[in-house]
């Protein structure tokens, strides 16, 4: 039985893309790099900053790389970190949930200073015994945010279920050996792209609730 649902917060939580773009694309403007060819530059959102980058431009060095990703981080802290609003149902699920006897986390890629910072902004802080995220270092992966949810509040991979909206998510999720619920209304995962490799897929907050409380994930 799960008792744990682990929530990813960019593109699942709140809708931080207008704050990351915005990084991005000032960031490219400043260095003045050359952009790749790439039609949905959405799908950067939700994982590593190298990842993003290197989608994203055309980097021809690893210092070129480094001043990049300095450079964003520097423009999301004094502007970015503001431009973001919540998913329209996020709170009633959270609540919902909570009433059902679930805990609740997030983890992120996102600075965990960042990310408990819009969580207290959004009004959704209180709702999660646990929030985890980058810790500044290269080798944190989604999956060890993810095992460090779980060792956190002292329970198995077995128990809990993590509900994000990108591939990096999903594999996170699969790394830590945990059940992975999609959402489409998020920024990576298409219903209509992933059906043969990923189900199952939420298309609302509220489906999340209905997987979830209604045993229709078979958890």
């Amino acid at each position: 039985m799960k008792k744990l649902i682990i929530f990813d917060l960019d593109g699942t939580l709140l809708d931080t893309s207008e704050g990351i773009m915005h990084c991005y694309r000032k960031t490219g403007e400043i260095l003045n790099l050359k952009e790749n060819t790439i039609e949905n530059k959405k799908c950067v959102i939700g994982g590593p900053l190298k990842d993003g980058f290197q989608r994203l431009y055309k980097i021809d060095s690893e210092s070129q790389l480094e001043n990049a990703i300095a450079t964003y981080r520097s423009i999301y802290q004094s502007e970015g970190i503001n431009m973001f609003c919540t998913y329209q149902g996020i709170e009633e699920l959270l609540r919902n949930l909570k009433e059902n006897g679930y805990l609740l986390a997030v983890a992120t890629l996102k600075a965990e200073s960042y990310a408990k910072q819009m969580l207290e902004s959004a009004g959704l802080s209180e709702y999660f015994d646990v929030i985890h995220g980058w810790d500044g270092t290269d080798s944190c992966t989604k999956a060890y945010i993810i095992t460090k949810v779980i060792f956190t509040l002292n329970l198995i991979s077995s128990e809990a279920i993590l509900v994000g909206d990108s591939e990096y998510d999903a594999y996170g999720a699969d790394a830590a050996d945990v059940d992975f619920l999609g959402v489409s209304y998020g920024f990576g995962i298409k219903k209509d792209e992933i059906k043969s490799q990923l189900s199952p897929i939420a298309d609302s907050p509220e489906d999340v609730l209905d997987y979830i409380i209604n045993a229709r994930l078979k958890l």
